[in-house]
């Protein structure tokens, strides 16, 4: 994720990352379209990835970069800046600037070149005029970038997993339909939703973020759970790499429900441990989440309402 402004003394947030253990990155074939659409269709599942027992889903919509594409970006809630991969910088011919930028991940900071681009277009959502930054790594494998919530001021962003399309459109500023779960929330570095939620019996404070394959908690949060008797379950030790291409060692658990309104999921797990991010939001001293694709996947509908400040859910047989 990443902040709204590059200035020395601000860094950009990505909390995109990747994890090393079993099952842990989706398999995801890629195609594009032929033209430009606000409303991605495909007969396979290749944009609204689900999750599964043998997959972690994924968000991709394709993006236009200075009237060039279709490039494949992740939809990532979690990012507040916009980012290009280094394989994509060379297709478009792209200089490299002198000026850098600092990068906070999800476990550490680096910094990271920019280049300057005229338009991106993905949807609903234009850029014009902006430095973007570029990385690399396993993050961005098979991506050409990192879509984030710059530009998506009074939007909303769905992803429906049934029917397999991504969606970036004007926010009509109407409620949701009735069968939709929704949670009110507010924006925190810009325009990540930070929503309550629940852990076991533990209330949790919880970011949504379409960027990360696996759910992450803090050791807040592992505390409060053994405090409300919850028998520690057996973890196993697993690495969490961002996009700044850091690392740092998880404990990978199996989890109580987790509850966002009336929508409940069992039977995943919560990757805990000492990560900058929870820090950065200021949620360290709290329990917290970061929920990612391993939860949302298992949805059969994600939106979020930027206007509204929504979180809207449809769970699958609904």
């Amino acid at each position: 994720m990443l902040s709204p402004l590059y200035s020395a003394g601000r860094a950009l947030l990505v909390s995109s990352a990747v994890m090393f253990s079993p099952a842990a990155a989706a398999d995801l074939r890629l195609v594009v379209p032929a033209t430009p659409r606000t409303v991605t269709e495909a007969p396979e599942p290749l944009y609204a990835v689900s999750t599964r027992l043998d997959r972690i889903g994924r968000i991709v919509a394709p993006v236009y970069i200075n009237d060039q594409g279709p490039f494949l970006f992740m939809l990532d809630t979690g990012a507040n800046r916009t980012v290009l991969s280094a394989v994509a910088v060379k297709r478009l011919g792209l200089r490299i600037a002198a000026q850098s930028i600092a990068v906070q991940g999800v476990v550490g900071r680096g910094l990271a070149p920019t280049v300057q681009i005229r338009r991106l277009a993905a949807g609903a959502l234009y850029l014009e005029d902006v430095a973007l930054p570029v990385l690399a790594g396993p993050v961005l494998e098979r991506l050409d970038g990192i879509l984030g919530m710059d530009g998506l001021v009074d939007k909303k962003v769905t992803a429906d997993f049934v029917r397999d399309r991504v969606t970036i459109s004007e926010s009509a500023g109407k409620r949701a339909r009735s069968d939709r779960i929704v949670l009110f929330g507010k924006l925190i570095s810009g325009q990540l939703l930070l929503i309550k939620g629940r852990v076991g019996r533990v209330p949790v404070k919880a970011v949504i973020d379409t960027g990360a394959t696996r759910t992450l908690g803090n050791t807040a949060l592992q505390r409060a759970l053994a405090e409300h008797g919850r028998r520690r379950a057996a973890a196993s030790v697993t690495s969490v790499i961002d996009a700044t291409e850091q690392w740092r060692r998880g404990e990978l658990a199996s989890s109580p429900e987790i509850a966002l309104g009336r929508a409940t999921i069992r039977s995943t797990d919560i990757t805990y441990g000492d990560f900058d991010i929870f820090r950065v939001w200021g949620l360290d001293d709290e329990p917290a989440l970061l929920i990612g694709m391993d939860v949302l996947g298992t949805l059969a509908e994600v939106a979020i309402d930027y206007r509204r400040r929504e979180l809207q859910l449809l769970t699958r047989g609904s």
